[in-house]
């Protein structure tokens, strides 16, 4: 679960980059040389490039998490007990972890 977080917050992160990097260089546009021009267009390009890329992950890893949801869901379901089983000794072990403290 910490690693889906941490993708989740990675994506936010370099969705931000991306969007504040198009806002600067559209507020620059008026203010460049020729080849200030030539740079800003390979970076809006390189800019949709990332945009494209990071979507197609993102659906990618949306598949990928859907899945082990539903092997989980079906793991539980097959096993009821066990799965409530697991429950109760994660509780415990977290309960003494945090009663240390």
């Amino acid at each position: 679960m910490n690693e889906v977080i941490t993708r989740q917050k990675l994506l936010n992160d370099v969705r931000e980059v991306i969007h504040d990097a198009e806002i600067l260089v559209k507020e620059s546009a008026g203010n460049l040389g020729e080849k200030a021009r030539d740079v800003q267009e390979r970076l809006t390009a390189r800019i949709s490039s990332l945009r494209e890329y990071l979507g197609e992950r993102e659906d990618q890893f949306a598949d990928r998490t859907r899945g082990g949801v539903q092997e989980v869901d079906r793991i539980v379901r097959d096993h009821p007990y066990q799965a409530v089983g697991v429950g109760v000794v994660f509780g415990m072990l977290l309960g003494a972890l945090f009663s240390r403290r």
